[in-house]
């Protein structure tokens, strides 16, 4: 009777865990097309654009680029950050209100903006040359910029993964075909290519600002209340201080590269720079999705009570994100040299070494994020901002120490002690507030495997005396995945067999 109540409550657990895997599974899906489809526009439109503009307007553009992701990111974050904390897992009562109170935080941006605009307007009107009329331009694709990151991060809090990935990729493939028109038509209008990605994210916004509601009259009605003039400040009072933790931890993830070239010399910073660019852009196309599909769960579980799902849906995550971690790191090491000619070129080859130290510093600071959500569900900003500052003091000091002496390597390796203090640091701190777990069984199977398979791939690959550098990657590739996996599936069925003979034979009395 006992064994047969086990067995069916081990069954039950089990139909739980798949059900919960199969629901982050399908929003993973659609979050990892979204994003990569719109990183792969990205690419195409790079390439597009380097084959039509010359090399002058060509840079004049990505430093506009550049400046408007930046300055979109910094302006948006606070609105962007206490909206995914509040948004999620809110009924659909309070939705409304935080809603109302989102779109005064948008109209307070976007005013800010405006009176930033209208000064820079007349200051230009005493030298209107072709450079400054750009500032204007940008002022404008900020706006848009902002509203645009805004609307994606309200369709995860609600979960609308399909909607997010239509979002995304359709406002990818409008920018590049506005873009292609533009640059058909003329081939130093950067202010017209600017203007593209405007009305592609325009677009995006509309829709985002559809399918979560934000047209709808019951949000609109919300503006008299006296609630909602509350829940304002509360946005404000905790995005306010996660703009200061935004602005520590990326000057953290970055701190290695601008001190190499000081450190190091400018070949160096070469080969550091083109492999990060590499490498943090391949990183973050995998971990953003995963970001995005599960932490809305994560947020909606502790904002509805529920602390024991939350701290096993967390413990196994981090479980599960520490084992592709290592799994990644040991695929790139075993593909490292014909990754490194084939992306970057001959003349960055010795950045082959940097490739596998690198992914593993990018993926500890791209787990932080992780590690960090006990501290974002009892919102202790003052003591994420203090971890983050503390990373961004470590690597800046084990740079200074570790560069001069060991060159790229040591950039990295400081990157890498800094990201894995930071997810360290959280832990220490986050613990007291949800006891989560890490299987660590699972883990060291995993990176031995892992391991072992990365070493027998590049031991095959030197058998290999071909030159193309496309077909050793493919290869290198495929063995890796292949000879894991058998690995893995070796694994599973020796540990099912081992659980049987301990189980004994079931009673089929119930």
């Amino acid at each position: 009777m006992v064994t047969g109540e086990h067995a069916m409550i081990s069954r039950v657990q089990l139909f739980m865990g798949e059900s919960r895997l199969k629901k982050v599974w399908l929003t993973y899906v659609p979050y990892a097309l979204g994003i990569g489809g719109n990183a792969g526009f990205n690419i195409a439109l790079i390439s597009v654009l380097t084959h039509r503009l010359m090399p002058s307007v060509y840079g004049g553009y990505t430093v506009s680029v550049t400046v408007i992701v930046l300055a979109g990111s910094v302006v948006g974050q606070w609105l962007q950050q206490s909206t995914g904390r509040y948004l999620t897992g809110s009924a659909a009562s309070a939705s409304s209100y935080i809603k109302a109170a989102v779109l005064l935080g948008v109209g307070a941006i976007l005013m800010a903006l405006l009176v930033l605009y209208l000064l820079t307007a007349v200051f230009l009107l005493f030298e209107p040359t072709l450079g400054d009329r750009l500032w204007l331009i940008c002022i404008v694709a900020i706006a848009s910029q902002v509203l645009f990151m805004l609307v994606g991060t309200m369709l995860q809090a609600e979960q609308r993964a399909w909607s997010y990935c239509v979002q995304q990729a359709c406002s990818g493939g409008l920018k590049v075909g506005l873009s292609v028109l533009v640059s058909h038509a003329s081939q130093r209008n950067i202010g017209g290519l600017l203007y593209a990605g405007v009305a592609a994210q325009c677009a995006g916004v509309i829709f985002g600002a559809w399918r979560v509601g934000l047209f709808d009259r019951t949000v609109w009605k919300k503006f008299r209340s006296h609630r909602v003039r509350m829940v304002f400040r509360k946005l404000q009072m905790y995005g306010g201080a996660m703009t200061l933790w935004f602005i520590f931890m990326n000057l953290a993830m970055y701190c290695d590269r601008l001190l190499v070239r000081a450190l190091a010399g400018p070949a160096m910073a070469g080969l550091y720079g083109a492999a990060s660019t590499l490498v943090v852009g391949s990183v973050n196309l995998v971990m953003a999705p995963i970001l995005a599909a599960t932490w809305p769960q994560l947020m909606a579980a502790w904002n509805t009570k529920n602390e024991r799902a939350a701290s096993k849906q967390l413990g196994d995550l981090l479980t599960y994100l520490l084992c592709a971690g290592v799994t990644l790191v040991a695929a790139v090491s075993s593909v490292a040299e014909p990754a490194t000619q084939l992306f970057l070129g001959k003349k960055y080859g010795a950045a082959s070494t940097l490739l596998p130290l690198l992914v593993a510093s990018a993926f500890s600071f791209s787990a932080g994020p992780f590690f960090h959500k006990p501290l974002e569900f009892k919102e202790n900003k003052g003591t994420m901002c203090a971890l983050a500052a503390t990373a961004l003091l470590l690597n800046g000091l084990l740079s200074l120490l570790l560069t001069p002496w060991l060159g790229g390597i040591g950039a990295g390796i400081a990157a890498l002690l800094a990201g894995a203090a930071y997810c360290a640091l959280c832990t220490v701190w986050g613990r007291r507030i949800v006891k989560w777990r890490i299987r660590f069984g699972l883990l060291a199977t995993v990176a031995t495997l892992a391991g072992l398979m990365s070493l027998t791939t590049r031991r095959l690959a030197g058998l290999w005396t071909g030159d193309a550098r496309l077909w050793t990657f493919l290869a290198g590739s495929l063995v890796f995945v292949a000879l894991f996996s058998l690995g893995l599936a070796v694994v599973w069925a020796v540990q099912s067999v081992r659980k049987r003979v301990d189980q004994g034979p079931v009673s089929s009395n119930l």
